[in-house]
């Protein structure tokens, strides 16, 4: 990989510079921060700035043109590749769209994709339509490392003309690399390949966080005993041994060779620290071509610690420099703090929200109250209810909002909480509670799951054990992370139900999670409504929990007994 080589020194000095010259917080000298909120009781409130930029409102309509590949990487081995084409109706950002034009049945643009003047796809999408899928041409495409920059325009029939761009990358296939892996921007899978002459596997990571110093380091063994449970990802915390300067190498090598022969894949911390590239170099130049590559993880949390707010996106350009063939992924703790700026080093961004047992407007630790602009109650700006689950939906959907808005393709982990009696938390989430909170993320789009963190207590290991059986079996995986999903159905006869549905419409069959976010049991009948054009006929295979769902006769979804406290269940059904 010499290639990349030449253009290290630049990057280096670029980041020595940039770490240097970011952007300083509002905190006056001296006071300590997370999110950019003082927390102390012997400092006071300031504004901490950073609140995400809402775009202006228009009181006309506007078209938004927008595309991204439908895969976040495509080689010289793939014989297809698509763009996915937006064409939204929006009253923030586009170009104005005339009120006869947005229409039932809808009007049509004529959607052309080029390079340089070179045609390569084209297609006929509706106006107000979103996700299509506009095949292109890879055979007027030479396979680089650096991406193209592909035209995208739209025409209406009275000539009007809608253009965007979007970045392309085909690359060609790395022979030296043991995995390759992409992500998929309409459904969030991630596929993984190990080697040219292998197929392309399907995965829904399912895992801990584990600290080395807790868990691994006691013998190569506990990667057997771990994945003999149906993890699929390992993420080894770098603690004790792992933070020696220099890296011990001959000590992790006979774990990563015992996990490309388990078959298991590596989400790898490169260890990124901002003043600090040499370290972060060092792992992806020596794993990059590891089997059991996943992804990098490059940042723990670096908008609650305050890092330069240009520090991920820099990290960013530096990893995909070194390594474009594997995803890049970050967790982000604060619920509004320059999240444009700390969401660009990443394609995955899993968002941590731990609501269980911590008082979210009250710091037990600091003696300071907590709100938008002071204090840390270890959930930051929680509280929204009207359940104690229900940040974690609002952050997820307001993190996925903020995407769309800025225009960029980004896939959504979830970090549950499995941790607790310490610090913040006066106890550990119940197993009734860790199901539910990672459901809850997977009914709003996480299409991963990675728990903070093992070792945890028996109850949890033992309730995460069988979920593992849940989001790695074949059958709920290729749902969550190969069919179009629909979140927030229409609940009748219960408040606190969330329920969402993935539908499969050329098999016929969907799979439907429904959850009850209160304590309390809620009586029958519960009904649930299907999306737009979506008809139940008849219940299928029970995934999880054993409430009893029945079908009405027009189709809806009936639970005659009612839900229990905390319930959930997944299961399929066969459509009309």
């Amino acid at each position: 990989m010499m290639w990349r080589q030449k253009r290290w020194p630049l990057l280096l000095e670029l980041l020595l510079v940039a770490s240097q010259t970011a952007a300083q917080f509002n905190n006056p000298s001296g006071v300590d921060i997370w999110c950019g909120k003082a927390y102390r009781a012997t400092n006071s409130s300031f504004d901490p700035g950073g609140w995400f930029e809402e775009p202006s409102t228009s009181t006309t309509p506007l078209l938004r043109l927008k595309a991204k590949p439908r895969m976040s990487i495509y080689l010289d081995t793939d014989r297809t590749a698509a763009l996915l084409v937006d064409a939204e109706i929006s009253y923030q950002l586009g170009e104005p769209i005339g009120e006869s034009f947005i229409s039932t049945p809808p009007q049509q643009l004529q959607v052309t994709v080029s390079m340089h003047n070179v045609t390569l796809g084209h297609a006929t999408v509706d106006v107000g339509s979103i996700e299509n899928e506009v095949f292109i041409a890879l055979a007027s495409l030479a396979p680089k490392l650096d991406a193209y920059n592909l035209t995208v325009q739209a025409t209406l029939a009275n000539s009007t003309l809608y253009s965007t761009t979007t970045s392309f990358s085909y690359l060609p296939y790395p022979d030296s690399y043991g995995s390759v892996a992409r992500l998929d921007n309409l459904y969030g899978g991630t596929y993984v390949q190990r080697g040219k002459n292998s197929s392309w596997e399907q995965i829904f990571p399912y895992t801990y966080y584990v600290q080395w110093s807790l868990y691994w380091d006691a013998n190569v063994s506990t990667l057997n005993d771990f994945a003999s449970h149906g993890y699929n990802v390992i993420h080894i915390v770098p603690t004790g041994s792992l933070a020696d300067k220099p890296f011990p190498w001959d000590q992790v090598q006979p774990y990563l060779d015992r996990a490309a022969e388990l078959g298991l894949f590596l989400q790898w911390d490169v260890i990124w620290e901002p003043t600090n590239v040499t370290e972060m170099v060092e792992q992806i130049a020596t794993l990059r071509t590891h089997p059991s590559i996943l992804s990098w993880y490059q940042s723990d949390e670096p908008d609650g610690k305050s890092n330069p707010i240009n520090s991920t996106g820099i990290a960013y350009s530096l990893i995909k420099e070194l390594d474009p063939y594997h995803p890049i992924s970050l967790a982000l703790n604060c619920y509004d703090f320059y999240y444009s700026d700390y969401a660009a080093g990443a394609d995955i961004i899993t968002p941590d929200v731990y609501p269980i047992s911590t008082n979210t407007s009250y710091s037990t630790v600091y003696d300071t109250i907590c709100n938008a602009t002071y204090g840390c109650c270890g959930c930051d700006d929680c509280g929204v209810g009207p359940t104690v689950f229900s940040d974690i939906p609002h952050r997820i959907d307001e993190f996925r909002r903020r995407d769309n808005l800025i225009g960029w393709a980004k896939t959504q982990w979830f970090a549950p909480q499995a941790f607790g009696n310490e610090t913040f938390w006066t106890r550990y989430p119940t197993a009734p509670e860790l199901e539910l909170m990672t459901l809850l993320g997977v009914n709003h789009g996480a299409k991963g799951i990675v728990m903070w963190d093992y070792p945890t207590t028996s109850e949890l290991f033992n309730i995460t054990n069988a979920m593992a059986g849940l989001f790695t079996g074949q059958v709920a995986s290729g749902f969550l992370v190969g069919a179009k999903r629909h979140q927030k159905l229409t609940v009748s006869g219960a408040e606190d139900v969330d329920a969402a549905a993935w539908v499969d419409g050329e098999n016929r069959q969907a799979m439907v999670s429904v959850l009850n976010l209160d304590y309390g049991d809620i009586g029958g009948p519960v009904t649930i409504t299907l999306p737009h054009g979506v008809k139940a006929s008849s219940i299928g295979e029970s995934l999880w929990g054993d409430s009893p769902w029945t079908v009405e006769s027009d189709g809806i979804l009936v639970n005659s007994q009612g839900l229990s406290g905390l319930d959930s269940a997944v299961y399929l059904i066969n459509l009309a």
